[in-house]
């Protein structure tokens, strides 16, 4: 086999990966916090999540990634459950209270029919990345991803990246 081959294979991955790194613009973004708003009293339903790591905008799975699903934020963090990611970048199913069903069925406008909670993400060698305010149906199993940087991407610092997920859900 010609090792140009191998070469060339080396050279567009790595210009790859130089496109899909953030600008130092995109990294220090400003600390976002969750919505603040309270999931519903009648939590009664159940839903899970699933979380899917990827490192250089989904070209990889980051095995062993530290996943830790919380609600609230700063000193009022309320840690739910922490997992790790298996060999694909997926934890397993993550068993979350939520509204029940029935509020979509009749939606009343001052009960929502999800409940929010927060991710932090963690792995060795990427800058840490935090989601707010993730939706958690009943009966439904959610798929969030994450994107990690490695850390050698930010030379400028190492703040985590916040992403707040909040959106109006039309059901």
């Amino acid at each position: 086999m010609d090792k140009s081959i191998f070469d060339k294979y080396i050279a567009e991955m790595k210009a790859m990966q130089a496109l899909a790194m953030p600008n130092n613009e995109e990294i220090n973004t400003p600390v976002l916090e969750p919505l603040g708003e309270d999931n519903a009293t009648d939590m009664s339903g159940s839903g899970s999540l699933v979380v899917i790591v990827t490192a250089v905008r989904g070209l990889y799975p980051v095995r062993g990634a530290k996943v830790t699903v919380f609600t609230g934020s700063g000193q009022d963090e309320n840690k739910i459950t922490e997992v790790f990611t298996n060999e694909s970048g997926k934890t397993v199913p993550i068993p979350l209270p939520a509204p029940s069903s029935d509020f979509t069925e009749a939606p009343n406008p001052d009960e929502r029919p999800f409940a929010y909670y927060n991710i932090r993400t963690e792995a060795d060698g990427f800058i840490e990345s935090i989601n707010y305010n993730v939706a958690v149906f009943d009966k439904v199993t959610s798929l969030q991803t994450v994107s990690l940087y490695p850390v050698a991407s930010a030379p400028n610092g190492t703040r985590p990246i916040i992403i707040n997920e909040a959106s109006n859900y039309e059901l």
